[in-house]
């Protein structure tokens, strides 16, 4: 086996008209390694993904690729005739050489052709060119080894769990089903090689969860699985490169990581975790840096102003390196000045009307308290498909469902695309009506809801428009700020003002809808998926501001950290059983998210009755009222003082290491403008005292995550 690298990238640059994406940018997977390439939208990710295919050029640098290399691409695009089944799909993927049934066809109509040439000429069967082909095709024939194209294609719907799907055309299938084709079609290619762009984009949790088990599978047994055998009976170790916004997926998965971020690119050893502890470490060396060359800068600049007489090659040479460090000055400085994350900060508001001493009516913002924000007994909802009948025996999504939601209850639903998630997101948003039951809403409740598709964005409406329909302010928090200085916050500049709704990107919408909803202060958010096409930065920012929000959530999304960082309930599909003949979807409350991955993945293809039954007895199918800001309602050990205390921790430590932060910032800046000692000591002992203090709670936030779990 060989040790060179399959890709080597060598000082490449990319340029998008005016922008820089990247420069300088060079690195190398070598057999074995598994890569992750983060940064936030926009930096130039799929970009590079473009350029490694031959779909763009370089503006310098080079690309090369091991002579031989078989290389295999999972686009965010997947073109294949929609017509075709699952099956035809995987078949036509298959390449001639590892088509074992095709070149046994082959082989039998070169034989056949090759015979039939004696029957117009008899003498051909002395000629000895005539004889030595016709040995030669039986030798093939006789030598053909490897798989049987069946097993392969077996194999792979095995692995991709689509063995039921087999013959179920390829447009009929789930998002997540198609995704799983294209991956193993991917792979059929045997390839040494796997490059993904954005494989989770759009995806249940639970395709997500079979992507990271089954890429981790092929890189410890390698594509054998499905039957490829190497010819010496050595085969080479699997490398992948994944574009993903998916911290979970990354963390497991990659063992290298390339940011691409502001026009540079740099390499981390290890998984995303590693990766993040790199990241804060290199930002503490670069802001030194900053401040270092800030401070040679002034020094040459002092040189300069002394009126040197003599300008001697020296000196000159000493006059370009300070205009020099200027220009590096600026640059590093204009980095670290523009934003690279959006800034929220979603607050709650109960507003009731009063008449005061004037007998004018004004408003007044009430306490959240624990009141119940909506209430639902005994709903019971139907497909939505039902209604257009066509004598499809179609499911109840929810039958008798009872669900409460209160202030600090922030509810994640997973299940698989079309089990019911967005129905009942939209039935608590008062949008759709349910097919009996009661669903009561508290009489000063304010709903803020995120859709999936965006629909509540006007795509003829500019980006200006959207958020400020008239005038140039908007009433933020408790006053008023310039539409544009609030746009600015969410990353959008004064370029972007008149940009219609419909010229965004899909990650440029999410990020404008939010921005919409923060200005509504709705006491109860619904979130149909809002971190898909969102990336990493934006995300934290997301699920920091959702952690400490005071009003009432129910949420969906595909991304298990964000899940498990902002959710303090989990409501799982468990899927169908038979009801008095009926088929009626299963749900019930998990108290982690490993249990409720555990549910789903327990979910059969074809989610047969038994097995339903089954998982319908390991707990309610419904969510009761459940205690505020509970983590989950299965056994706990706290106490009501420790379940307060608990809840308080995380946002606790969250304000902690921010203050850390800015301590640290504030003596690095004493140090570079040389500052008396009294300030420099007593931003040290600030620093020392907060970081007991962080050492402090998160030792005892550990000790009460211990005992409630």
């Amino acid at each position: 086996m060989s040790s060179a690298p399959y890709l080597t990238c060598h000082n490449l640059a990319l340029s998008h008209g005016t922008s820089e994406l990247f420069k300088e940018l060079s690195f190398a997977v070598h057999p074995g390694e598994r890569w992750g390439i983060v940064g936030p939208n926009g930096a130039g990710k799929s970009s590079l993904f473009r350029l490694l295919r031959g779909e763009v050029k370089s503006d310098a640098g080079t690309v090369a690729f091991r002579s031989d290399l078989r290389v295999a691409y999972v686009t965010q695009f997947f073109d294949v005739d929609g017509d075709l089944t699952v099956k035809e799909v995987l078949k036509k993927a298959l390449p001639f050489e590892f088509d074992l049934d095709a070149k046994t066809l082959k082989l039998e109509m070169d034989l056949e052709a090759h015979s039939e040439i004696c029957v117009t000429n008899p003498k051909i069967v002395s000629d000895e060119n005539w004889i030595n082909k016709l040995t030669l095709l039986h030798d093939e024939m006789a030598n053909l080894s490897g798989a049987g194209t069946e097993n392969i294609i077996e194999s792979a719907l095995k692995a991709a769990q689509l063995t039921q799907l087999q013959d179920r055309p390829y447009s009929t299938l789930s998002g997540g089903q198609q995704k799983r084709v294209q991956i193993v079609s991917a792979l059929l290619g045997h390839p040494q090689l796997l490059m993904l762009d954005e494989p989770t984009n759009h995806l249940d949790v639970q395709t997500v969860d079979w992507l990271e088990e089954f890429l981790l599978s092929v890189v410890e047994q390698g594509i054998g699985f499905l039957g490829f055998r190497s010819k010496d009976g050595q085969e080479e170790p699997f490398s992948y490169v994944i574009i993903s916004h998916d911290r979970a997926l990354l963390d497991t998965l990659v063992n290298r990581v390339l940011e691409i971020d502001g026009g540079t690119a740099k390499i981390y050893q290890g998984n995303y975790e590693s990766y993040a502890e790199q990241r804060i470490a290199w930002d503490e060396v670069n802001e030194k840096t900053r401040s270092k060359m800030a401070n040679l800068f002034k020094r040459e600049l002092a040189w300069l102003r002394t009126g040197a007489k003599a300008r001697t090659t020296k000196q000159t040479a000493r006059i370009d390196r300070a205009h020099a460090l200027d220009k590096q000055l600026k640059t590093r400085e204009q980095q670290v000045a523009t934003p690279k994350v959006s800034t929220m900060e979603f607050s709650a508001q109960m507003t009731a009307v009063e008449r005061d001493a004037n007998d004018s009516f004004i408003p007044v913002v009430q306490n959240l308290g624990h009141q119940e924000l909506v209430r639902l007994e005994g709903v019971s909802v139907r497909h939505p498909m039902s209604a257009q009948g066509g004598g499809q025996q179609l499911p109840l999504l929810f039958q008798n469902l009872d669900l409460v939601v209160k202030p600090r209850m922030r509810i994640a639903l997973l299940g698989p695309n079309g089990c019911g998630k967005s129905t009942l997101l939209k039935i608590l948003a008062g949008i759709n009506e349910p097919d009996s039951g009661k669903r009561q809403f508290h009489d000063l409740l304010k709903i803020s809801y995120f859709d999936q598709q965006r629909n509540m964005l006007d795509r003829s409406l500019t980006v200006l428009k959207t958020i400020c329909p008239e005038g140039d302010f908007v009433f933020f928090g408790t006053k008023y700020m310039h539409a544009m200085a609030y746009l600015e916050r969410f990353l959008f500049w004064k370029f972007d003002a008149d940009r219609k709704v419909s010229e965004l990107s899909g990650g440029e919408q999410a990020r404008l809808l939010l921005a919409q909803l923060m200005l509504e202060h709705g006491n109860l958010m619904i979130l149909d998926e809002p971190t898909n096409d969102l990336d990493i930065p934006t995300l934290q920012a997301l699920e920091r501001n959702l952690f400490s929000f005071d009003g009432g959530m129910v949420f969906t999304s595909h991304d298990r950290y964000f899940v498990q960082r902002v959710a303090t309930h989990i409501l799982t599909y468990c899927g169908k059983v038979n009801v008095k003949g009926e088929m009626v979807g299963q749900w019930r409350i998990c108290p982690d998210l490993d249990q409720a991955l555990a549910e789903l993945e327990s979910l059969s293809e074809a989610e047969t009755a038994p097995k339903a039954a089954t998982v319908s007895k390991t707990g309610p199918s419904n969510l009761e009222p459940a205690p505020v800001n509970s983590p989950s309602t299965s056994k706990v050990k706290l106490s009501f003082k420790e379940q307060r205390e608990f809840d308080g921790l995380e946002s606790k430590i969250l304000i902690l290491e921010g203050s850390l932060s800015e301590l640290t910032s504030r003596l690095e800046q004493a140090y570079a403008k040389s500052s008396p000692y009294i300030e420099t000591a007593r931003l040290a002992e600030e620093i020392d005292s907060k970081q007991s203090e962080l050492d402090t709670t998160t030792k005892r936030w550990e000790q009460l995550f211990e005992k409630s779990s």
